[in-house]
């Protein structure tokens, strides 16, 4: 594989820096190392300076969804010559937090003074955090206040939470080193039962030595869960292997697809505390994180990525006693703002339906227990797995058990998860999704159509931002005065500007209603321009970043995707200009973040977003889709390769979280000169920058200038990987 760290679309006068491979599967690619003579000369900032910790560890440089950079072509296989470099590695700071169930918006009370603790109940936390890099470790690398931003793996999990049990724990990933993960969470292997869905490796799965290593740690992982009465299983997931086997359980084989999904679902109980001060009881929590990060440390704790994280609890065991679920999308009227209620009729629940659906998709039916069975008032399960080994429940220390695992009041059930055996999709259901203040836009692999054609990937998320924006709210001056659509991705497929059109169009919140992505022809004939900004990293931004020109690995994209005509007049950097404005401390930490924004047309100094998306999906047919007519029925079909999953938030998915009092205002922090007053609460109604009080803010952590982007100048050339 080769690092262009000269211009880009200028070839043969670039330096190249060859990294050397081999990969025999065709749906994924990961290069190893930069050498680090590469290194050094691609290095210039001091800012790319960083602590080795481990000389006698590798860096793995990895090829995040390689398969996105062509939908036809099989990617080229790459040599192993020269010899990597130490890998820079550091602790994640375990940091505890008390954080309670959060009471319904609708009963909680407002108050003029704003908490930024993170345990107080009238301080909701933000749509989506951004992972701790290094350099936000750093005790004087940011304010307390913005670092509230930033969490800790650890603390995406859900882990280190003072009595809180953690019962069941679903992994899904493309790549993971879990030789990082069973180093970092060594306490996993207590978690009584773990899942984990994969698609490769860190390192490639041709890598003997490195298959080895990793085959070897999951072997102790499981061990030693064993050892504590527990069991994890890991399964690969290929949608190139044949159909319906142990690696693809589609009913079809997609030769270049592949499993990309970013995810945490933890299961747990915490003890809550009872209005009124009468003691505690025990509730079982399932904790939805949809993320962007893949499981190592190169990518955890050297580049910038996001997640959302939302805890449910379980539902109540008679339907009457459940709240009622409404539609996400609420409609306000103009006349004395009162919320419309025909808008809010009672529906069935599109996230736990979209999120059972999509773990479906895995075929994991296997029934089974997905608790302490001492939380059900049975001990028979954890008795007979302990006995294997010839242990008994008395015999467990509390080091191996959970602390709060004997405080469990056997008798009080109420809100407890059973031992009763469920599959996956069950087990999910089992909880409630009534107060999720985002929408899942999933991909799964195949051929959708029918009703199911709007499932998945693009037409899925344009009929959540239909939904959002009904064509009444279309009309007016910001149909006349559109922004842009921001597209924030670190990999490029191999694109065509029909397709590129089609797709911009259909989501557009402003023409949306008028397209129909089902006709081929229906789509804007406005210049690209209008249509859409993407950010992608310069050669420079790469070279300057604290991993230098191995971590661009993390952001490929081959020449020949790059240097379309079409796409050149789109390309926009990732940081600002000449060392601009940096509020989260993001310009060197290269993006593998991926998030797709249309911010508000710009009316004074009104610059909030309309939408927002975080996601594990690139720009490419195969993640998002492509429809395509079906000769064997003669009507329409949209294929996607990939596994995907994201997350979708706008004004209308955040405002029963906020209250329900006033309209919801989505802004972005340090970027824009909207206020920043350090808090970390979901929605603040303090008065805004002009006097009014009209919205309830929002304020998320964009990484980077969503409004005002520099574009590509002379002096810029795209980063590429090849």
């Amino acid at each position: 594989m080769s690092f262009y760290s000269g211009a880009g679309g200028k070839a043969p006068s670039m330096e190249v820096i060859t990294i050397d491979s081999s990969d025999d599967d065709e749906d994924q690619v990961i290069p190893a190392a930069a050498s680090s003579s590469g290194q050094k000369r691609a290095r210039k900032s001091p800012t790319s300076k960083a602590s080795v910790k481990n000389q006698n560890q590798e860096v793995i440089a990895l090829l995040d969804d390689s398969s996105d950079d062509d939908d036809n072509n099989p990617v080229p296989k790459m040599d192993r010559k020269r010899k990597a470099r130490p890998c820079i590695e550091d602790e994640i700071i375990d940091i505890e937090s008390s954080v309670e169930v959060r009471k319904p918006a609708a009963a909680r009370k407002r108050t003029a003074s704003k908490n930024n603790s993170a345990d107080n109940d009238d301080s909701p936390v933000i749509p989506f955090h951004l992972f701790e890099t290094t350099t936000v470790k750093s005790p004087s690398a940011l304010s307390q206040e913005k670092r509230k931003y930033f969490q800790t793996l650890r603390e995406a999990i859900g882990l280190d939470v003072p009595n809180r049990q953690i019962q069941w724990l679903i992994i899904s990933n493309f790549l993971i080193d879990f030789r990082y993960v069973y180093e970092k969470l060594p306490d996993i292997v207590q978690i009584p039962r773990v899942v984990v869905f994969y698609g490769s490796y860190f390192a490639g799965m041709d890598n003997i030595h490195f298959q080895q290593v990793q085959q070897l740690i999951m072997k102790n992982w499981k061990d030693a869960a064993e050892r504590n009465g527990n069991t994890v299983e890991f399964i690969r997931l290929v949608p190139g292997d044949p159909p319906r086997s142990k690696t693809n359980p589609l009913p079809v084989k997609i030769t270049y697809g592949c499993h990309h999904t970013k995810m945490f679902l933890t299961g747990f109980d915490d003890q809550i505390s009872n209005e009124g001060g009468g003691g505690s009881t025990r509730q079982s929590m399932i904790r939805v994180v949809v993320h962007t990060a893949n499981l190592g440390a190169s990518d955890v704790e050297y580049k910038t990525n996001g997640f959302y994280a939302q805890n449910f609890p379980l539902k109540e065991k008679k339907v009457e006693q459940r709240p009622a679920i409404v539609n996400p999308y609420k409609v306000w009227t103009k006349s004395g703002g009162d919320y419309n209620a025909t808008a809010a009729a009672k529906s069935t629940c599109t996230f736990e339906n979209d999120l059972a659906d999509y773990m479906a998709s895995y075929g994991y039916n296997t029934l089974q227990s997905w608790c302490a069975p001492t939380l059900g008032g049975s001990m028979d399960i954890r008795e007979a797995r302990l006995k294997r080994f010839g242990q008994s429940m008395d015999s467990q220390s509390s080091s191996t058990a959970y602390p709060s695992q004997k405080a469990v009041n056997a008798n009080d059930t109420s809100r407890i998860l059973t031992s009763q055996e469920l599959s996956l999709p069950d087990l999910i259901r089992q909880y409630d999704y009534s107060s999720a203040y985002a929408v899942l836009i999933p991909s799964v692999p195949g051929y959708h159509q029918g009703m199911a054609i709007h499932k998945y990937g693009y037409l899925k998320l344009r009929r959540e931002i239909m939904d959002a924006f009904p064509s009444s709210q279309t009309l007016g001056e910001k149909r006349k005065k559109k922004s842009p659509i921001v597209c924030q991705i670190s990999s490029l497929g191999s694109l065509q500007e029909k397709w590129l059109r089609k797709f911009f169009s259909a989501l557009d919140y402003t023409s949306t209603h008028t397209t129909n992505p089902l006709d081929e022809n229906c789509m804007s004939t406005k210049p690209l321009q209008s249509l859409t900004k993407i950010i992608w990293p310069t050669t420079d931004e790469i070279r300057n970043s604290v991993e230098g020109v191995a971590g661009g690995g993390s952001v490929p994209g081959r020449e020949a995707n790059l240097q379309k005509p079409f796409l050149k007049p789109l390309y926009h950097r990732w940081s600002k200009r000449d060392g601009g404005k940096d509020p989260f401390l993001t310009a060197h930490h290269i993006p593998h973040i991926k998030t797709v924004v249309q911010p508000s047309p710009s009316f004074g100094d009104d610059r909030s977003i309309e939408w927002l998306l975080l996601s594990s999906h690139n720009l490419s047919k195969a993640a998002w889709g492509q429809v395509q007519n079906n000769k064997r029925t003669g009507g329409k079909d949209c294929f996607i390769a990939h596994w995907e999953l994201g997350v979708m938030f706008s004004p209308a998915t955040l405002l029963e979280v906020c209250g329900m009092t006033k309209p919801v205002r989505i802004l972005s922090i340090g970027y824009d000169g909207a206020k920043d007053n350090g808090t970390i609460s979901l929605c603040d109604d303090d008065v805004d920058d002009d006097g009014s009080s009209d919205f309830i803010n929002v304020r998320v952590p964009l990484p980077y200038d969503v409004h005002t982007p520099d574009a590509y100048n002379g002096r810029d050339d795209y980063w590429i990987a090849e």
